[in-house]
């Protein structure tokens, strides 16, 4: 039988109201960055860029977390209460 790994108190606090509000402000600044101070192809590349973490925090998911085994779905990271 597979054991589940115990979640990190980082994947805990990204998977947060917190977390999610922190990863969308991460996405809102880097698309602000993109776009008013960078500008041109690279200005919207990096605010294209931006839209990833704003989608994650908006929908709590996590795109890189399978990387190190954990869950996409930032949800599975909440305990219920």
């Amino acid at each position: 039988m597979a054991t589940q790994r115990e979640s990190s108190w980082f994947e805990n606090f990204m998977a947060s109201n917190y977390g999610r509000v922190a990863r969308a402000a991460l996405g809102i600044a880097l698309f602000s960055i993109g776009v008013a101070l960078i500008g041109g192809t690279a200005g919207w590349i990096v605010a294209a860029f931006g839209l990833v973490p704003i989608a994650a925090g908006v929908f709590n998911l996590c795109p890189i977390a399978p990387l190190w085994g954990g869950h996409f779905i930032g949800a599975k990271y909440c305990r219920r209460r």
